[in-house]
């Protein structure tokens, strides 16, 4: 299949490998017209996903989840990324692999994507080392997670899952959890030599919170500004309960979503 800027296509993302080919001999046992991506992922014409979903799931074959291909400037190079990318090979190491088992659009902003990926193993004893050498870094010990930000993504690391918002695409997702689990393994390998850190501080930034709020500036939540809330909210003084638009609107549900899972892994 042949992408074209005129029409409208998804991108479907497989768990691993083995049901990534899986899928693909389905779609060609099935006579489906679909591009390859990589073992990982296919792109579809949007009109055939439903169809195309029902027969590879019918073929007892795992799908991570779907997200629209949108056809931009700085994307006429999407299937040559695609074709140089090369997973992190980590046979014999500490963390061997890292499933998806989610993958949406941003309801906030449809040009980026949200993931949730399982690793093989807990990395539990790993993350007050993490903390050490991962700058800006944000530690819950009583949760077991670390929070940091890398550009404009939000990255959340729990015992057994790692959970990304606003990556560009499937590919800089990719690209994002091979450069985590290579920063997991490289950090397991020196222990010896980091001196781990238990330090709880927040260390994320009342604008960083502020990028994930409704920017209404209503003041259901009795604040002047969603700054002075994410002020407030950073402190411990203000609850994601007292933001009604963040709650209650359909089109803030994925940043609901992200400001819940980010209360949690801050401890606040």
């Amino acid at each position: 299949m042949e992408i074209e800027k005129d029409k409208k296509y998804e991108i479907i993302v497989f768990p691993n490998q083995d049901e990534g080919l899986k899928a693909q001999r389905i779609l060609i046992s099935r006579g489906e017209d679909f591009k390859h991506i990589s073992t990982l992922a296919v792109a579809i014409p949007e009109q055939r996903r439903q169809a195309v979903c029902r027969s590879i799931i019918d073929g007892n074959t795992l799908i991570s989840g779907y997200y629209p291909f949108l056809y931009r400037d700085y994307e006429e190079d999407f299937f040559k990324r695609a074709e140089a990318y090369r997973a992190d090979n980590a046979n014999g190491v500490f963390l061997k692999t890292i499933t998806l088992c989610y993958v949406a659009p941003c309801m906030a902003d449809e040009k980026k994507i949200r993931l949730i990926a399982y690793f093989n193993r807990d990395i539990t004893e790993i993350l007050p080392y993490l903390n050490a050498v991962i700058k800006g870094a944000s530690y819950n010990k009583g949760a077991s997670t670390l929070t940091f930000a890398k550009e404009r993504r939000l990255i959340n690391l729990y015992n057994l899952k790692i959970t990304i918002a606003k990556a560009d695409d499937i590919i800089d997702a990719w690209h994002i959890l091979d450069e985590v689990k290579a920063l997991i393994n490289k950090t397991h390998e020196r222990k010896t030599d980091i001196a781990p850190s238990y330090d709880e501080k927040i260390k994320v930034t009342a604008l960083q919170i502020y990028g994930w709020l409704p920017k209404t500036n209503c003041r259901a939540c009795g604040e002047a500004t969603c700054l002075a809330f994410a002020v407030k909210f950073l402190l411990g003084e203000q609850d994601l309960l007292n933001c009604k638009p963040l709650l209650e609107e359909a089109r803030f549900a994925e940043n609901k979503k992200i400001m819940q899972e980010m209360a949690e892994a801050l401890g606040i």
